[in-house]
């Protein structure tokens, strides 16, 4: 049995002791010499700990007399069937979610203070995926929350298959944390240290788009619903052709709309050397509406979680996926437009100059680069030209073949 002096004077050990009291009542006395009065039962077979208060000596904590009490009461409701434990979880769960420091809390403020910079589609899909996660983190104080939480949440969408939609989930419970982390509410992410766990299957790189399936994309990606950025980000991949990371990473400050040029500096090259995009008008218009999608940001194309940072590497992957194009990588309008390109009759010099391909001859290279945005200009808008004559239903001929004919 526990006695008052018992309580005061009990000292720190190296290890955790407990001294009883009775019916499951002890006090746990820590390394650091704090003293917490607990109650151990059980509970439909399994052993339960609720924790009922921390002594102190000063008379600002909870005393033997007030730790009986609460025992007490915990002894009432197991008698009535119910946890103890549980019921104090939820009520800290109810407490934290009217503080606004629940999971549901910090993402309702986290969606309040983004959604205004960010289009419909986006808010639509923020909306989607965080409901997911609510039915499982919703009321959960952020601090509670560990990694086997997060994937709890992302568990319903995997086991039916759709892991891309899963780690979507992942990243937009991330982009929480983040959140949470930069008002002071938390100090690590779960979501960041449960990537790997999410296993996304690798894109298997197809040949070149035939005609119906340009149709067939571009068709979708102008009438599917999703984050209005990520579908013009896709259309702009299939009439710019440059590399993926060349795309989501642009800044405004490359693209000069007077001259209709996207200058990519050299270190976002994969040659390390500066490139030279003609845009045609239809990319132009591309340009200017994702530019009022952009709420200002320097990026073309603001990321999830922050205006200040790009889309992700798998966002684009992510979209085509959803479009029933996952089999098909964002990569692959490279090789559709160099391929579609080589029938129409194009100079595969001109090409390869336009795809960026490094010209091993330095002199050739220099020659080519000096001679060719004239006729790279004239290839993009026939390029784009030709795209619309497809997803419009026209039958193109290859120039080759309308010169035989």
């Amino acid at each position: 049995m526990l006695t008052d002096t018992a309580v005061s004077r009990a000292k720190r050990r190296p290890r955790r002791y407990k001294i009883a009291d009775r019916d499951g009542l002890y006090l746990a006395v820590l390394p650091t010499g704090k003293r917490v009065f607990r109650y151990e039962y059980r509970f439909h077979q399994k052993r339960e700990t609720l924790t009922l208060g921390t002594y102190s000596s000063t008379g600002h904590g909870m005393s033997l007399i007030e730790a009986r009490a609460e025992h007490a009461k915990a002894r009432r409701m197991l008698e009535q069937g119910n946890s103890p434990a549980q019921a104090r979880r939820k009520d800290n769960d109810a407490a934290a979610f009217k503080q606004g420091t629940s999971f549901r809390g910090v993402a309702e403020q986290w969606m309040e203070e983004f959604s205004p910079h960010r289009s419909a589609s986006w808010a639509m899909l923020a909306r989607r995926f965080l409901n997911e996660a609510y039915k499982v983190l919703g009321d959960k104080p952020v601090a509670d929350i560990a990694q086997d939480h997060v994937l709890a949440a992302c568990r319903k969408a995997q086991d039916r298959g759709s892991v891309y939609t899963a780690n979507a989930i992942r990243r937009y419970i991330g982009a929480v944390f983040a959140y949470a982390a930069s008002r002071g509410l938390t100090d690590r992410n779960p979501a960041f240290s449960a990537r790997g766990a999410i296993a996304v299957p690798k894109t298997r790189e197809m040949p070149a788009l035939s005609a119906k399936e340009i149709r067939d994309l571009v068709k979708l990606v102008r009438t599917s619903g999703g984050r209005a950025g990520t579908r013009i980000a896709l259309e702009l991949l299939l009439l710019t052709f440059v590399r993926k990371r060349e795309l989501i990473q642009a800044t405004w400050s490359e693209i000069d709309f007077d001259s209709a040029e996207w200058r990519i500096p050299a270190e976002r090259m994969k040659a390390k050397e500066m490139h030279i995009v003609p845009l045609s008008q239809q990319a132009l218009e591309l340009f200017r509406q994702t530019k009022k999608l952009a709420s200002g940001s320097k990026c073309v194309f603001p990321g999830l979680t922050s205006l200040a940072k790009p889309l992700s590497d798998t966002a684009l992957n992510n979209a085509l996926n959803r479009l029933g194009f996952g089999h098909f990588s964002p990569h692959g309008f490279r090789r559709t437009a160099s391929t579609i390109l080589n029938e129409l009759g194009w100079r595969p010099d001109v090409i390869e100059r336009q795809l960026a391909h490094q010209e091993r001859n330095k002199i050739r290279a220099a020659y080519n680069k000096a001679t060719y945005l004239e006729d790279r200009t004239r290839m993009m808008q026939a390029w784009a030209d030709h795209v619309d004559a497809i997803v419009a239903g026209a039958k193109v001929v290859p120039i080759g073949k309308r010169l035989a004919g």
